[in-house]
């Protein structure tokens, strides 16, 4: 059994790693997704949480997924950290919105996320 922990983009630090260590995790799993940018209701420093009545955030950038150099770096950084990149959960949105609702943008989306 690997024992895991979640980290959402904002808690891709040294200190949360550590954390994670300290609470006996091997693994992490990143959550690249920023929900809560410029979000009122989740301030960056505090666990998101999400609102009943007011909008978590802007949600990312249609035209960029992640680049290689970005992944290789936190990968590096989880490592240096004596912990394993388990996953990166979930994509943004941004980047499956019209493939989801068969919008007009869901080939272009479609190919957009083959090839990352």
């Amino acid at each position: 059994m690997k024992i895991g922990l979640g980290l959402y983009r904002h808690m891709l630090t040294r200190d949360y790693y550590d954390f994670a260590r300290q609470a006996g995790c091997t693994h992490v799993v990143v959550h690249l997704v920023d929900y809560f940018n410029r979000g009122l209701s989740n301030p960056r420093s505090n666990q998101p949480t999400g609102s009943k009545y007011e909008a978590w955030g802007v949600a990312g950038d249609a035209n960029q997924l992640w680049t290689v150099e970005e992944l290789k770096t936190l990968r590096s950084e989880i490592e240096a950290a004596g912990l394993v990149l388990a996953a990166i959960e979930n994509l943004d949105p941004a980047h499956w919105h019209d493939i989801v609702l068969d919008g007009p943008q869901r080939p272009k989306q479609i190919e957009k996320v083959k090839v990352g």
